[in-house]
């Protein structure tokens, strides 16, 4: 176990071919505990963390960051989407084009944000990680407290960045928790 919990102190996601990183995510909680959660079946349980993007090579790029579970052929859920920086203030990008997304733009120093949603873990016993990645996939859900506010759907594309580079989805390095169906 002493393992996971150095696994889990935060968890960054490096800007590949360039400096800096693009996100890091600390604080994270399941079903309103640690980041490790034992139950005695499958079924929906709550993630939650602080986030902080904060990517300055990205561009006008809009980011994702997506969730979901180790060996899983899709991310489970978007759970932000911006541009260079989390925090600030939310805004509509692409309006009126078919990628129109709830966004966060912040033009100052990034902030750390608080984010969560829902993951679904199969009733089978076994230990399943917790892994986060980013997307580039024009539009994502903007799941902080204010953008839960608004009614958003989720969006297939971001999802299926889950393998888009990496054939096997996330790797050890993108865990940030863990769920053990017990027998």
């Amino acid at each position: 176990m002493a393992h996971m919990k150095e696994l889990l102190a935060e968890m960054t996601e490096p800007y590949g071919g360039g400096k800096g990183f693009r996100f890091k995510i600390r604080d994270v909680r399941i079903d309103g505990g640690g980041p490790v959660l034992r139950v005695a079946a499958g079924g929906t349980y709550t993630l939650a963390f602080a986030l902080l993007h904060d990517c300055a090579e990205c561009g006008n790029a809009v980011n994702q960051v997506i969730v979901g579970l180790a060996g899983e052929n899709r991310a489970q859920a978007s759970v932000w989407n911006g541009k260079q920086r989390s925090g600030g203030s939310l805004r509509v990008v692409n309006p009126g084009t078919g990628v129109e997304a709830l966004a966060e733009d912040n033009p100052g120093p990034a902030e750390w944000v608080e984010v969560s949603c829902d993951l679904v873990v199969p009733d089978e016993p076994g230990t399943y990680s917790v892994r986060a990645r980013y997307a580039q996939a024009y539009q994502g859900r903007l799941m902080t407290p204010a953008g839960r506010a608004v009614p958003q759907r989720e969006f297939p594309d971001a999802l299926g960045w889950w393998t888009v580079d990496r054939p096997d989805g996330p790797g050890p390095e993108s865990a940030i928790g863990t769920i053990i169906v017990e027998p």
